[in-house]
């Protein structure tokens, strides 16, 4: 645990103005984690209350299956370091019922919440880096990044669901009200896994499957998670480690933590974030 830290800023929002009334926004630092092994995604498992944690590990195919799930209280205890093993590199992850679906290099994994044993995986052979997870309570959506694709889970099926350069490297999903949001890591991908735009927040309409940009939103980070706080959608920019708030068509950073922000969670009014290159997960109070 570190020293507890504080971080506000004010936010100027809908009809409000910066010289009248401002609704102010902070995110305080509540608890610090440390002890992950290269920690991509975090989920809060309501009904067994208890935080699960994806860690990579060693990432690439060449590491083998070490990456693993661990389990942390929602106070910032680590409660099983390895309580899921012989994943390979474990990201995103959503739950529907009593099954954890999770995101890894060779598909999409179900695990069970009581026992932790894997129940199925599901192959995506076609997808080239699937990432983050998320579900409307039915189905399963994946994002495959490299791909520039979502992939979808359904009746026991996985598909690719939407393949089009429409998506700018798609990383953190979201289902809010029925609408698919995503983060994007920008356009014109590099080597150096850098981009010639950097990317911000997408929204994909189920129905038509068309992709459209949020205004104030685009051109702004390399999206790696996206969560929502009562009228805000929280993201992130990976690379720089900065964390935003955007409503109205707005987007202000609210924390600069460090390089390697990766997949967002949020519950009521904390927020919970890996860091990937620290081995770290912080938890946030927006308020």
């Amino acid at each position: 645990m570190h020293m507890r830290t504080s971080l506000a800023v004010a936010l100027c929002l809908g009809t409000l103005t910066c010289a009248g009334a401002v609704q102010a926004q902070t995110a305080t630092e509540t608890w610090r984690l440390s002890g992950f092994k290269f920690p991509e995604s975090v989920i809060l498992d309501k009904a067994n209350n208890r935080l699960i944690v994806s860690n990579m590990a060693t990432f690439g195919a060449e590491a083998g299956a070490d990456g693993y799930l661990s389990v942390v209280s929602p106070a910032g205890k680590l409660v099983t370091e390895q309580w899921v093993s012989g994943l390979h590199d474990p990201k995103g992850m959503a739950i529907i019922g009593e099954s954890l679906f999770v995101a890894d290099s060779d598909g999409l994994v179900e695990i069970g919440l009581g026992d932790g044993a894997i129940a199925n995986v599901y192959p995506a052979p076609e997808a080239k880096l699937l990432n983050d997870v998320a579900t409307d309570g039915t189905d399963v959506y994946v994002s495959d990044l490299v791909g520039q694709s979502i992939y979808r889970l359904s009746n026991g099926s996985i598909e690719n669901w939407l393949s089009t350069e429409d998506l700018h490297y798609p990383n953190g999903l979201l289902f809010d009200d029925d609408r698919l949001i995503l983060g994007s890591m920008g356009i014109g991908m590099q080597p150096d896994f850098s981009f010639t735009t950097k990317g911000g927040l997408q929204l994909v309409d189920i129905a038509s499957k068309g992709v459209v940009q949020f205004a104030g939103a685009s051109e702004l980070s390399q999206t790696d998670g996206v969560a929502r706080i009562g009228d805000w959608l929280i993201f992130d920019d990976n690379p720089a480690g900065v964390i935003y708030a955007y409503a109205d068509d707005k987007a202000v950073p609210i924390a600069t933590l460090v390089p390697g922000t990766a997949d967002l969670y949020a519950e009521g009014n904390m927020l919970y974030v890996p860091l990937t290159q620290t081995g770290e997960l912080v938890a946030l109070k927006v308020e």
